[in-house]
């Protein structure tokens, strides 16, 4: 039996349904495609464009979580410097991408990880991590925020 997204939305802690149905209706409305699967914690909601996923959503013991794969971010770096610097320390605390750094040191089916500039400095962070975040009132516009931009920038890339 598929999983469909009202599915998904009953998991989604109360405080947070509103903002994930809105970001979910604006990602379909810019011809993102919604996966949904179980995963040991809960769902996994995966948005694609173009086959590439752009962010999911995913649930762990601290809360719900919003994963953005930046494979773009250089093309709306102001969107980083504007984050709470909360949100831009979680980045710049992330783990590098391996393959960036060393290209020998990773698997070869590795996508490889997103570089961007922050504060005079350059970031070559993993993309499974670089740009994960728990979902709360205060991250929650920053977040809907990335997730566009970087459909833009896709977007735009065709």
């Amino acid at each position: 039996m598929s999983v469909v997204f009202e599915d998904f939305l009953k998991n989604v802690p109360e405080v947070n349904r509103a903002f994930v149905s809105n970001i979910h209706d604006e990602l379909l409305g810019q011809g993102c495609k919604l996966d949904i699967k179980e995963a040991k914690s809960g769902y996994a909601a995966s948005y694609r464009w173009d086959k590439k996923t752009v962010m999911n959503w995913v649930f762990r013991k601290t809360g719900m979580l919003a994963r953005i794969y930046g494979d773009n971010v250089r093309r709306y770096e102001a969107e980083i410097a504007a984050l709470p610097a909360d949100m831009q320390a979680k980045m710049t605390a992330s783990r590098d991408c391996k393959r960036l750094l060393n290209p020998s040191e990773c698997s070869d089916t590795c996508v490889m990880g997103f570089v961007y500039n922050l504060d005079g400095n350059t970031y070559k962070k993993c993309r499974n991590d670089g740009m994960f975040f728990n979902l709360s009132d205060k991250t929650a516009p920053h977040i809907q925020k990335l997730v566009c931009a970087e459909v833009a920038a896709r977007k735009a890339a065709m």
